[in-house]
């Protein structure tokens, strides 16, 4: 069996850090920020939908369900990573220093 050479353009260099890094600088507030958004969005449209469903605009009852479960879903983990934060300041507030 041949030994190939082994292809260095496959190969990931040293990580810089640093102004000139290229590393984008998003932090968790950030993050945060858009999961929010996004909830927000998935909470409205499935609110939309169920209206217009309600008005006789949308005949799709199986997209409204979707839509009312995927609202469901996501305002559960809101609530998931608020609890999570909430006992994560805690600890740090219980913290001897």
């Amino acid at each position: 069996m041949p030994i190939n050479a082994i292809d260095q353009g496959n190969i990931i260099g040293p990580i810089t850090v640093g102004k000139n890094a290229g590393i984008s600088k998003t932090g968790f507030a950030d993050h945060l920020t858009e999961f929010l958004k996004k909830a927000n969005f998935e909470m409205a449209r499935s609110e939309q939908m169920s209206a217009d469903f309600a008005a006789g605009k949308n005949n799709n009852i199986h997209e409204t369900i979707l839509a009312a479960e995927r609202a469901v879903i996501t305002f559960k983990m809101v609530g998931a990573i608020r609890n999570r934060l909430l006992e994560a300041y805690q600890e740090t507030m219980r913290m001897n220093i």
